[in-house]
């Protein structure tokens, strides 16, 4: 009979990872709507992004409770810790070394003392470890030297951090400096999730730090301030030039209230658009404060290489005009994804008139955007939340569309359809490509519509949802429903 000690290493991280990442039940992957093209025709769930990662919602047991606690001469007289990566490290050397590296990959920093004993576990060699400790014990210098916090072999493990310790963090006791400690302390750092926000005096040393990390693949800012007083905010002109010029292998960045040029600066915003040697392929912007030169500036440095882009929530910097010539002159004309969720702060549009062509009044804005002969000709999927579009966008959507889902936009039946069965001036199908239809409705559409739509889809091998979102009767009381963290934000393909 093999024993715990015959196993291979790789053998013994699929049974960590057995243990660690049980099946879970969370949102239905089933659901379409919240998929991109690449997804829909998979298996299995697509994987989550890095700070996600160790998110696991487990499936209830009726009837269960919470562990009892042991007594005796056991490790853990309260019960079994929560992360089991701690009880399988003292199985032997080999399942420590594959828990330690695990345990370390990807790692959440909730409060400043999990934090500080990260830091403590980041910086501290055990004498055992050190052969030139003894080798050079009466060398005061060095025994000097030897003395000062430096990165240990754990530190080589990190490639994922999440900071959400707390609000307007000062250098000091507020955790600004043991950020930028954690920061310096781990070499091969790719990830980097952030929730806290710091005071003026932070910025110079965390964009330094971060700034140094030269393999980040992904940043994430959760959190951002509007500037005012000594808070520290999150700036685009500032990420491009301190950041993003220093990260050249930055794929995915997102941003919270990402904000553009002060307004009450007094010196002109710079002008120039800076080369990065990174290839972003993924950016989300979140309830953001950009005006259209913020914007176009910070969508054009990238070049070519976006493929999904997410845009919520546009504020009073950017009206509708101005994001409609953002999407048709500064995306990447290799972009695949597109989501949009309308802002609550823009007024529903006036204009009665379904064929106006005025962004700022059309309920079309949608519909003018792909207009354009050039823009989004390569987009396979779109999806939206507001009132963005009429009948007219099913006709003037590029043929490359694979996955369309909408949410509260009143689209009529009878133009879907015509555009799944009639065909354009070319002969061919104005939705040749269209795999997957998804929309969340207030119920307006009869029967023999829903039906008629749901057999033109099956006939080309297609899948139609709908579903019927009550909320949308409502009155405008429900405004923090038409925000930025409602449906599409909570379950997107991004």
């Amino acid at each position: 009979m093999a024993k715990l000690t015959d196993l291979p290493a790789e053998l013994l991280i699929r049974i960590i990872h057995h243990v660690l990442y049980p099946k879970g039940y969370g949102f239905p992957y089933h659901e379409h709507h919240f998929l991109d093209h690449t997804q829909i025709s998979r298996s299995s769930p697509p994987k989550p992004r890095p700070h996600r990662e160790r998110i696991v919602i487990r499936r209830p047991v009726i009837g269960q409770q919470s562990p009892r606690p042991y007594y005796g001469q056991v490790s853990w007289p309260e019960g079994l810790p929560e992360n089991p990566l701690l009880p399988l490290s003292l199985v032997n050397p080999t399942f420590r070394q594959c828990a330690q590296e695990l345990l370390f990959s990807n790692v959440a920093l909730p409060s400043k003392w999990t934090a500080m004993l990260f830091l403590r576990s980041l910086t501290s060699v055990p004498p055992h470890d050190d052969p030139s400790l003894h080798a050079r014990q009466n060398d005061d210098t060095h025994l000097q030297a030897m003395q000062a916090p430096r990165p240990s072999g754990l530190s080589r493990h990190v490639r994922s951090l999440q900071f959400s310790w707390g609000l307007e963090c000062s250098m000091g006791q507020g955790g600004g400096s043991m950020f930028c400690d954690i920061i310096h302390s781990c070499p091969l750092l790719e990830n980097i999730a952030i929730s806290n926000t710091f005071l003026l005096a932070c910025k110079e040393p965390i964009l330094d730090a971060l700034a140094s990390k030269t393999l980040i693949k992904e940043l994430v800012v959760h959190q951002n301030t509007s500037g005012e007083g000594s808070t520290f905010q999150w700036q685009a002109h500032e990420v491009l030039s301190r950041l993003f010029l220093h990260w050249n292998s930055l794929e995915t960045v997102e941003f919270f209230k990402l904000s553009g040029w002060p307004i009450d600066s007094l010196e002109p915003a710079p002008t120039s658009i800076p080369t990065l040697n990174c290839a972003i392929r993924t950016m989300i912007l979140n309830n953001h404060d950009l005006d259209e030169h913020a914007l176009s500036t910070l969508l054009k440095s990238c070049g070519e290489s976006m493929r999904k882009l997410k845009i919520t929530g546009p504020n009073y910097r950017l009206d509708r005009a101005a994001l409609c010539r953002v999407l048709q002159e500064c995306t990447s004309p290799n972009l695949e994804t597109l989501i949009l969720v309308k802002s609550y702060h823009w007024e529903d549009p006036l204009s009665s008139n379904l064929d106006s062509d005025d962004p700022l009044t059309s309920p079309g804005l949608l519909d003018i955007v792909f207009n354009s002969p050039t823009a989004l000709k390569n987009l396979k999927t779109l999806s939206f939340r507001g009132i963005m579009a009429t009948g007219r966008l099913f006709e003037r959507l590029p043929k490359s569309i694979i996955k369309l889902s909408w949410e509260r936009c009143d689209l009529p039946a009878y133009s879907l359809l015509n555009a799944l069965t009639s065909r354009s001036r070319d002969g061919q199908n104005f939705l040749p490509n269209l795999e997957c239809c998804s929309v969340h409705t207030r119920d307006r559409w009869s029967i023999k519509d829903r039906t008629a739509l749901e057999k033109a889809f099956k006939r080309r091998g297609a899948c139609f949802h709908i579903i019927n979102d009550y909320s949308y009767t409502l009155p405008r009381m429900m405004g923090e429903m038409e925000g930025d963290n409602f449906s599409i934000e909570s379950a997107d393909p991004l």
